[in-house]
């Protein structure tokens, strides 16, 4: 499909009239001033038009920093803080001024993309760090800026994971709505292009005026056709009168949103009529890793009240910023722009942070919520089909597919497998090391049969190490484990750690720890492990209670062509990835396949 964006001109323009030598002689003085390494590290946050919470995430990441005992490089941060606008002619004089103060390090904010993107052209000139937290057009990213980083997952990632949720819940029949701007249309288009590439029909396409009340006119030319729900890319006011209206006539399939229904304003515009409406989000959902709570914890006792997406974007660009910053040991702007564009994949409160050369936002996902009874709902495991699929395209050669693989009713030794059979993918091993008891009972207790197979099939090497657990006194099996690492440790270049019954846990996690001297990545399929000195540890998704109704509920008026029970199996069996990334960093292990699977659980390994 061609896509001409109208708003393409405007902005070349603006380029053309950028090449000011006034904009030259600000880089050089800011230049000038980071190359001195004194005094207080200065950035600038936009203040957020909707009063969201973004500018107390900015506020509460620069206290923590500041209460560090070395600060950041020995120097306070300080955020000077400024008017946001509606648009860009209301923001230049802001821009500007910031563009001319040379202490300026950095700026976070521009709500919009209509405003970002030409505001890249005016940082760039000056070469400011600029990190809007919530502009998602694909055009950001597109002129191979060297000081523009995107903080949202792009329009295209936001359309590829809209189209897997829609083929996850059984859609196959889509109506596409969208208001008549740029932005908007660029959001519908690349849905329409990633829905058609899921299979999923387009039944009709529709665009209206954001201006208008009466949407009668536009719902009726489709309203009696057939179709499995609607996506709908509009300002929250609108789509919120337009969902209100459909209602009205009697459409009551599900809603498709764009990130803008991310908002009261959506919810207020559409009143009783939002139900079953699904949006992205970047902020993880209720089962919240460690360092997501401590976050939500400090927030709370700030401010008293829970953070949302804004107050948690607006604080990991600030910590995204600070790692960038200590990792260069300098704000010089060139040093500072190469630093965040080729740092290790970096952990933040809303998932993982990398970035290509143009500054495009590589690792991070969205969650999915949906709107029932009054208050959002997290759809569990819905956003894993998407990154299994992603995982899927970047690799080579002969392989499984994982996203139908998992996807099917599965014995709990396939299972097993495809699990050993992803943990080969993410990590090339080519030699697993293996302890284990040489009888039958031992062997499948291990898995060893499992790993055997699988090493046949893809041509890898297992080296055992047989150890008689169950006859061994605890010394001597303390012993016998201790010398059976020393022999992987040579001989291996990963290992496969099934559950010792009777082993000394703390002695394991010791030479867990031991082997990362070795670059030994440790794998476990026991999600029960909590050996922080694990490289990787897989399971069934933890989020999906098979017994228990709960967030299951919330399906049930969502799928089209599926059984609630037979679609919580096959969410139970996607798999579910706890990473040390600090420790695959370390073994000098590509991040590629983590930035693709996009876990939302990390464990915060030790180094010896």
């Amino acid at each position: 499909m061609r896509v001409t964006y109208v708003f393409l001109l405007p902005l070349l323009v603006l380029l053309s009239g950028c090449n000011n030598p006034a904009y030259e002689k600000m880089a050089e003085k800011r230049l000038s001033f980071a190359r001195e390494n004194q005094g207080d590290i200065h950035i600038a946050a936009i203040q957020d038009l909707r009063k969201s919470g973004f500018l107390n995430g900015v506020l509460l990441a620069a206290e923590e920093i500041n209460l560090r005992p070395t600060k950041l490089l020995g120097r306070t941060l300080q955020v000077q803080i400024e008017p946001g606008a509606a648009n860009f002619q209301e923001s230049k004089r802001t821009i500007r001024r910031i563009a001319s103060n040379p202490k300026i390090t950095a700026v976070i904010g521009h709500r919009s993309s209509k405003t970002a993107i030409p505001a890249s052209v005016i940082y760039e000139r000056s070469q400011i760090i600029f990190m809007p937290p919530f502009a998602t057009a694909k055009k950001l990213t597109n002129y191979y800026f060297q000081y523009v980083f995107r903080m949202m997952p792009s329009n295209t990632i936001l359309a590829e994971q809209i189209a897997s949720v829609a083929q996850t819940l059984g859609y196959q029949k889509v109506v596409l709505l969208y208001t008549r701007d740029d932005f908007s249309r660029e959001q519908a288009f690349l849905a329409e292009e990633a829905l058609i590439k899921q299979g999923i029909n387009i039944v009709s396409r529709a665009s209206f005026f954001t201006k208008s009340e009466n949407y009668r006119s536009v719902i009726s030319e489709f309203s009696s056709s057939e179709f499995d729900a609607l996506f709908i890319a509009a300002p929250p006011a609108s789509a919120g009168l337009m969902v209100q209206q459909l209602r009205e006539m009697g459409v009551n399939q599900p809603i498709l949103g764009s990130d803008l229904l991310n908002s009261t304003h959506y919810l207020k515009a559409a009143a009783n009529s939002a139900e079953n409406t699904i949006i992205p989000d970047v902020f993880p959902p209720k089962q919240q890793p460690k360092k997501v709570q401590a976050f939500i914890d400090r927030y709370q006792a700030k401010y008293k009240v829970a953070p949302d997406f804004n107050a948690a974007q607006g604080y990991d660009s600030v910590m995204l910023l600070a790692n960038g910053i200590e990792r260069a040991g300098s704000t010089i702007p060139s040093l500072l722009a190469s630093t965040l564009h080729y740092m290790p994949a970096w952990v933040g409160v809303t998932g993982i942070h990398a970035f290509t050369q143009t500054g495009e936002m590589r690792g991070k996902k969205y969650f999915f919520k949906v709107w029932q009874q009054g208050q959002w709902h997290h759809m569990p495991a819905i956003d894993a089909p998407y990154t299994l699929q992603r995982f899927q395209q970047q690799l080579s050669g002969k392989t499984t597919d994982f996203s139908r693989a998992f996807a099917k009713k599965i014995h709990n030794d396939d299972h097993k497998s495809l699990l050993l059979d992803l943990s080969q993918e993410i990590l090339h091993f080519k030699r697993i090391g293996i302890i284990y008891e040489d009888t039958e009972a031992g062997r499948k207790a291990a898995d060893y049969p499992l790993l055997k197979h699988l090493a046949k099939q893809k041509q890898f090497e297992v080296v055992d190490c047989k150890v008689p657990l169950s006859r061994l006194s605890p010394k001597q099996l303390r012993q016998s484990i201790i010398a059976c690492y020393g022999k992987l440790s040579l001989n291996a270049d990963a290992l496969f750690l099934p559950p010792y019954h009777g082993a000394d846990a703390s002695l394991l996690a010791h030479l867990n720890l031991s082997l990362s001297f070795f670059k030994i990545p440790v794998i476990s399929l026991d999600q029960r492990n909590s050996d922080p000195n694990l490289s990787l540890v897989l399971g069934r998704r933890s989020d999906i209670n098979l017994r228990a109704s709960g967030d299951l509920q919330i399906y049930r008026s969502l799928l089209k062509n599926l059984k609630v029970h037979e679609f919580a199996v096959r969410l139970k069996n996607l798999p579910e990835l706890t990473v040390n990334l600090k420790g695959l960093q370390q073994y000098g292990l590509s991040d590629q396949a983590i930035l693709s699977l996009s876990p939302e659980h990390y464990l915060e390994g030790q180094q010896p």
